[in-house]
């Protein structure tokens, strides 16, 4: 072990407004039995208390070091990271992810001779527990980048000549994808840990289904650059096919969680009481749309209009306008329609003063149970 201890490593959490969980990361950090490490925390100028919780955790441990300024995205942020670093190898864990056990550093700093970048697995985070993900490395690993199954960044160990070029911010979404199929095709050596690195928080950015629309976009542009004598193997019929399967599966989840709530006995309407939201337009008139509009309308929550695309009569007591029309400021516009929350934000912004809510953060809220 006197042997190993020599390795030093780099641990980098980048966060916004993480106050609810970065104590967590910050604490999976601290209980490691391997000591040779320094400990980054790039805060994107959080108006929340995240800062007061590192500047405690910095005044009694030399070892952790911060920032804090306003940066244009999470690679950016994880590239201001590595300009801080001085470990011989890097690790991104995110606020709310959390090292698995106590022993994932020393576990590493045994693997790391000859080694260009080290894999671990992962462990998603879910109601029923743990739900393990084995990742792979040589061969396997880069059929399985061609096909677009990317590796999490948090159970990457990467040497700091792996990371001399940052990440690629062109991509917001799937910078470490584009810089992981990089290094693999540039001949890196990749040495899978068997060991499970993180607990991982699936609520990062990539995991929000209202950036899922870029995500899959850049999701095919990687793949397309990095093996171009392929690219994407399957067509544009079979993207189609897959963006759609994505968003059944997002549909069921979300309907899931509205039958839990109901289950639980918490309504939709208290999540606007609040937030003292007393009035609000709903964008999309199908199937989110209408469960919504049928809940609220025994609450205290006002339903103003509805916004669509293709406006069309329904059985709604409210008027259905195209987004191309004159709105009325309400408190809230929620938006119900899956994968085109940002573009439709986009388009409604530039012409009401109002605050613009995805049905995702309404579902998802944290509600007290009574």
């Amino acid at each position: 072990m006197k042997y190993v201890q020599k390795i030093t490593f780099s641990i980098i959490t980048v966060c916004l407004n993480a106050e609810k969980n970065i104590r967590s990361t910050i604490e999976s950090v601290l209980k490691q039995d391997y000591e040779n490490y320094e400990y980054i925390v790039v805060d994107g100028a959080s108006n929340d208390g995240t800062l007061e919780i590192v500047r405690k955790y910095a005044n009694t441990d030399n070892r952790i070091r911060w920032c804090s300024e306003p940066d244009s995205g999470v690679f950016n942020a994880m590239n201001k990271g590595i300009t801080h670093a001085t470990g011989e190898y890097l690790l991104f864990l995110n606020a709310g992810d959390e090292f698995h056990d106590c022993k994932v550093l020393s576990g590493a700093a045994e693997m790391t001779v000859g080694a260009d970048i080290l894999i671990g697995n992962l462990a998603f985070k879910t109601e029923a527990g743990l739900d393990v993900r084995v990742y792979s490395a040589g061969e396997e690993l880069l059929e399985n980048l061609r096909k677009g199954q990317n590796v999490c960044h948090q159970v990457i160990f990467a040497s700091r000549e792996c990371l001399l070029d940052g990440f690629d911010e062109r991509f917001t979404t799937c910078a470490d994808y584009d810089w992981l199929c990089r290094q693999v095709n540039a001949g890196k050596k990749v040495i899978h840990l068997g060991i499970i690195v993180v607990d991982f928080d699936t609520s990062g950015i990539t995991f929000q289904v209202k950036y899922q629309k870029t995500h899959w976009k850049e999701y095919f542009e990687v793949i397309g650059k990095n093996f171009p004598p392929t690219g994407f193997p399957y067509g544009q019929e079979v993207k189609k096919l897959f963006v759609q399967e994505r968003k059944n599966h997002f549909m069921y989840e979300f309907m899931n969680r509205w039958l839990l709530l109901k289950q639980r006995r918490i309504e939709l309407g208290s999540y606007f009481v609040s937030q003292e939201i007393h009035s609000i337009a709903i964008y999309g008139i199908d199937h989110m749309g209408q469960r919504l509009y049928d809940e609220l309308k025994s609450s205290s929550v006002r339903v103003v209009y509805a916004i669509d695309r293709n406006p069309r009569k329904t059985d709604w007591d409210i008027p259905v306008y195209s987004p191309d029309d004159t709105l009325e400021t309400v408190d809230a516009v929620v938006i119900t329609p899956l994968f085109d929350y940002m573009d439709i934000r986009r388009t409604l912004e530039g012409k009401m003063n109002s605050r613009m809510l995805f049905i995702e953060d309404i579902l998802f809220y944290e509600y007290e149970i009574v």
